[in-house]
């Protein structure tokens, strides 16, 4: 049997060098990052910024909330938990971040929350937030893993991530009773499809190495099987981290090769540093990497990344040591719980208990759209089937899936209310057997436009007979944007890209009010938007120039940020106001902070706002993308610098027109 004493010193040398090293690798590679990746790689080889702490980021910091969730909820932690722990305690809103904080804005539960509208489930997030899951169940990766998901899904639901962060979480589990670099390595794969692109540039990675290439020669493998120009794509950076972790001599060696293959830099690199820390412990790290740093944590507070978490009720800790305490003591209530460690501190385990088993696969292969609801009598889960959302007039399909938790058959009677408009189905009865189940199968139609909002809810109750009653179960959908099109218009001979942004047609021609439905000249058709990006492969699908309209409802005057990152030549205006203007093609990054080539500071005015987008795409273009985003714009308080800023506004109505 392979064991880790809880209590003993081995285990706190190893959580100790799993933060001292993720912060090491953090800090090299956090001044070299950026949003996106370079064919070339780096060539740095120490420090080329230094302070005290370490330089703060999300990759550290974020899981210090986690250890804070979990000592106040308990080992009954779930996604649902974290959800309002993002909301309450993390600023930050870059790419994903900022996605999913709206989509848990708008009211929608994990999966929903990481699985809707997000460009970037495929990025780094929440690969990077596996160590605090480790050092919780040391030797244990099942059950790491299980909290790992559960992490996974608040913002990556459905996508690569959610395999980054498994194979994360259980390659460091096992650290802790195993130290042989490719078993490890063969532990972590287990947890993945063999079929995933994280399993393929991890396998690159590692023929690369058994063939006897060098880790440049291995970079660029990774590169051809998982290729990507996003920097934070995570199949490629978990690539990087096994090179890292393959080719390094030492620690500072395999710090810098994994930060040297460039893209996400501090995310990789912090990866690194964590495996390197857990396998070696805090006694093997070399003291030249760690004694720059300190002993301190330093944390973007003060710069709102994260928030509401010193001058709190059980604040997050300030330093190594207290960190190192504060796991211990979780971890141990951690195992307790699931019965895997001894009266004596000790957890033991077989070498086979270290590999997913089927009930690991059944998790990580879970629907992304289906959001679960324990009862007392019967557990409900709610599959969206595919969006969760509506236009006007449409017509949406559910089901729900109810599982009888009691030892006696149970009869229920389902309905779904709403408010008025909405097409809301007949009651259903339901007879479960004993620990049976049954699907429901639903269909709700969207109201009139002026009854559909950002955030509809809808309530399902689900009443066992002859019991106390369950409470009812919200079933958010969020209501499609309202755009119009007009044209495509053909392409003047010889001109430019920036030439036919110049050149007017007919959509630009004001003949009314222009929050009237016959307030701009031309044909116009009506499109939903279900997600930020637009449907425009059907409509401008050949040359030419494509004018869009939408419209912004705002409650009161507002400056925001406004983004419309397409991959064209783009002009759009708000209110009539010429804001942004941009003549190239260039690669889609639909984040609320977008591209400044394609965004502006705009002022919406209390009530109607309308926006106007031109797109020219000429003969050599790529297929349309287009995503129109807008997020808060207070980059600055009181002076200082404020991370919590391009958050995603759920306030400002976009689900219809004026005249609706």
């Amino acid at each position: 049997m392979l064991e880790i004493n809880v209590n003993g010193e081995r285990y706190r040398d190893k959580v100790d060098g799993c933060w001292l090293g993720k912060n090491a690798g953090g800090t090299l590679g956090a001044p070299l990052e950026e949003a996106f990746g370079k064919p070339e790689p780096l060539d740095v080889w120490w420090y080329t910024q230094v302070e005290e702490g370490g330089i703060p980021n999300d990759d550290l910091e974020m899981q210090l909330i986690w250890l804070k969730a979990i000592e106040e909820v308990g080992p009954g932690l779930t996604s649902r938990h974290l959800v309002r722990y993002w909301l309450d305690h993390i600023g930050y809103n870059p790419d994903e971040y900022g996605l999913s904080k709206m989509n848990m804005k708008l009211g929608l539960e994990p999966p929903l929350s990481g699985s809707y509208s997000n460009w970037f489930k495929d990025c780094m997030g929440c690969p990077i937030r596996s160590e605090i899951w480790a050092c919780l169940a040391p030797g244990a990766p099942r059950i790491a893993a299980r909290y790992a998901y559960m992490d996974a899904i608040c913002d990556h639901a459905g996508g690569e991530s959610v395999y980054g962060e498994l194979f994360n979480v259980a390659l460091e589990s096992a650290t802790f009773v195993i130290e042989d670099v490719q078993e490890l390595i063969d532990i972590g794969m287990s947890y993945i499809p063999e079929s995933s692109l994280t399993a393929r540039a991890i396998n690159a990675a590692r023929s690369a190495h058994a063939e006897g290439l060098d880790w440049k020669q291995a970079r660029e493998r990774v590169m051809q099987a998982t290729p990507h120009y996003n920097a934070q794509y995570s199949p490629l950076n978990m690539g990087f981290q096994i090179i890292g972790l393959l080719y390094g001599e030492d620690f500072g060696d395999a710090l810098c090769k994994t930060v040297n293959c460039g893209y996400d830099t501090d995310s990789s690199g912090a990866s690194t540093g964590s495996y390197l820390g857990l396998i070696s412990g805090r006694s093997g790290l070399p003291a030249k990497w760690l004694e720059p740093l300190g002993e301190t944590i330093s944390t973007t507070e003060s710069l709102r990344g994260i928030m509401n978490v010193s001058d709190v009720r059980n604040p997050i800790p300030t330093n190594m040591t207290e960190l190192t305490d504060r796991v211990q003591r979780a971890a141990r209530m951690v195992l307790r719980a699931h019965g895997v460690m001894g009266e004596d501190g000790i957890v033991r385990v077989s070498k086979e208990d270290l590999y997913a088993d089927d009930a690991i696969i059944a998790l990580r292969d879970s629907s992304p759209t289906e959001v679960f609801f324990p009862g007392l009598d019967v557990d409900v889960a709610v599959e969206y089937i595919d969006l969760p959302a509506i236009a006007s007039g449409e017509t949406k399909s559910l089901i729900t899936r109810l599982e009888n938790i009691r030892p006696q058959a149970i009869t229920v009677t389902c309905v779904i209310d709403g408010p008025s408009g909405w097409g809301l189905p007949e009651a259903q009865r339901v007879e479960l057997p004993a620990h049976g189940s049954a699907d429901i199968s639903w269909h709700v139609t969207g109201p009139a436009p002026a009854d559909l909002h950002n955030s509809n809810i809808l309530y399902l109750t689900v009443t066992p007979h002859e019991r106390p009653p369950q409470p009812s179960i919200p079933i958010v959908l969020v209501g499609a944007g309202s755009y119009r099109v007009s044209g495509p218009f053909p392409l003047s001979d010889g001109e430019s890209a920036a030439e036919e942004l110049a050149l007017p047609h007919e959509p630009e021609t004001r003949v009314g009010d222009v929050l009237t439905e016959g307030g701009r000249a031309g044909d116009w058709r009506t499109i939903a938007a279900h997600e930020n990006a637009l449907p425009l492969a059907d409509v401008f699908d050949e040359p030419g120039i494509l004018y869009l309209q939408g419209f912004i409802e705002a409650p009161a005057e507002q400056e925001i940020w406004l983004s419309a990152n397409v991959n064209c030549p783009v002009k759009f205006w708000v209110n009539g106001v010429a804001a942004q203007s941009f003549a190239d093609y260039q690669e889609v990054r639909p984040s609320y902070r977008g591209r400044e080539e394609t965004a502006a500071a705009v002022m919406l005015n209390a009530g109607w706002n309308e926006v106007l987008v031109k797109l020219v795409r000429g003969t050599e273009a790529p297929p349309i993308e287009c995503h129109i985003l807008a997020a808060s714009n207070d980059r600055r308080i009181n002076g200082e610098a404020n991370w919590a800023t391009l958050a995603g506004q759920p306030h400002l109505g976009r689900t219809r027109f004026p005249w609706q």
